[in-house]
């Protein structure tokens, strides 16, 4: 036990304080730089919440405080309470969870006042450790409980990581508590016992593990973020051109291994330019968000829908044959006769041409499928428009020998 007690509990507890002000710093950083992330303000008042408790503990036995010895120490350890709350907090909000901001509150008060309503709590640190330790576990134990649950695309092992961090304090937490229960020699807060020397420097690299814990995950939510818009069009919220290939390369590898149909629908806006020539480049923007509406209230589960450039916009349809293509086209068909836009003072009818086809597994290829489709559309157009056309011949494709 000699190496432990060569570590000072009180620099140690400064150096707990320095670990607080680094998150708060990191979170606040982070939050600064443009991730506008509730939790992060969250998780960075939980930091100032750390520094403040053990440096104000550091203090308290190292330079002495004009105050009370018992408020100096009740509020040290309602303000470390608070940061486990703080970070549970930020949890419950990051995963947009109900937050517990009001059992909080009450929970650290309780902390706060315990040592003037029960004396026997300023003399015994035994009973302090046990209190203490209990609030500081279900805040964080539970913070990191709901994230060890989280299943979040993509986040699953960043959420882990800051999971790890959570649950390993507040197992060390559960440990110190047993531990108090059973030693004679816990007499004072900064006593140089082995497991209260264990208790700040876990304490310290908890906080320093925590920051880059928390900021690594929130690094990955601003890279999903940024890979979201990548491939989302702005204007109407469906996936773009550029996301479209590698949607198509991965369900057509699927329609090979499984032997499944693959459909697409490509629909061009009927009469859109006279829309913008009109009325302007705003209702044609909302035209396109109305037809964007309807094909995203149309389309089945594992369908993807597109805008395809302009006023197209193209379907994939996963496992669907050419008759459930064209049923789902027909749906959209009736769907957008239907909707009627105010635009001034007048109304513009919607309405869409739709070609459909399905794919030839190793026939043609994802160009050879989208010029099929183009074709059809134009079958739809010179028409009459509103219409849903589906070519019975495989025009363009050889011949099976």
């Amino acid at each position: 036990m000699g190496e432990w007690l060569m570590l000072d509990v009180r620099t140690l507890a400064f150096t707990s304080g320095l670990g607080g002000l680094l998150m708060a710093l990191t979170m606040f950083g982070i939050y600064h730089a443009g991730m506008r992330s509730r939790g992060l303000i969250d998780w960075s008042l939980a930091g100032l919440a750390f520094a403040s408790g053990y440096l104000l503990g550091h203090l308290l036995q190292t330079v002495g405080i004009p105050v009370p010895t018992w408020f100096a120490v009740s509020l040290a350890n309602a303000l470390i309470a608070l940061g486990h709350g703080l970070i549970l907090i930020g949890v419950q909000r990051y995963l947009g969870r109900p937050c517990w901001t009001r059992l909080v509150v009450i929970i650290v008060a309780v902390v706060f006042v315990s040592t003037r309503i029960f004396p026997e709590l300023g003399d015994s640190l035994r009973w302090r450790i046990v209190m203490h330790s209990s609030t500081y576990i279900l805040f964080s134990g539970y913070a990191g409980w709901l994230l060890w649950r989280s299943r979040r695309s993509g986040m699953l092992y960043f959420h882990r990581a800051v999971s790890a961090v959570l649950l390993a304090f507040s197992l060390f937490l559960g440990i110190r508590l047993t531990y108090a229960l059973f030693s004679p020699g816990l007499i004072g807060s900064f006593v140089q016992d082995p497991f209260q020397v264990m208790a700040f420097l876990s304490a310290m690299l908890f906080g320093f593990f925590l920051s880059m814990a928390l900021a690594v995950m929130m690094f990955r939510e601003k890279q999903l973020e940024l890979m979201r818009l990548a491939r989302t069009d702005a204007l109407t919220g469906l996936q773009n051109r550029q996301s479209m290939d590698h949607v198509a390369e991965r369900e057509m590898q699927h329609a090979t291994a499984t032997g499944e149909s693959l459909s697409l629908i490509l629909l061009d806006v009927d009469h859109f330019k006279r829309v913008n020539d009109e009325y302007g480049h705003q209702a044609g923007d909302r035209v396109l968000q109305a037809v964007a509406e309807c094909v995203g209230g149309r389309i089945r589960g594992r369908d993807t829908g597109f805008r395809f450039g302009g006023e197209e916009f193209l379907i994939i349809l996963p496992g669907a044959t050419l008759d459930q293509a064209a049923g789902v086209a027909e749906r959209m068909r009736q769907s957008l006769a239907g909707t009627r836009i105010n635009l001034g003072d007048c109304g513009v009818r919607l309405t869409a041409s739709f070609g459909v086809v399905e794919w030839q597994k190793k026939r043609e290829s994802w160009d050879e499928l989208l010029k099929r489709a183009d074709a059809a559309l134009y079958e739809a157009k010179r028409a009459g428009r509103d219409q849903v056309v589906r070519p019975t011949i495989h025009a363009g494709l050889p011949e099976q020998g």
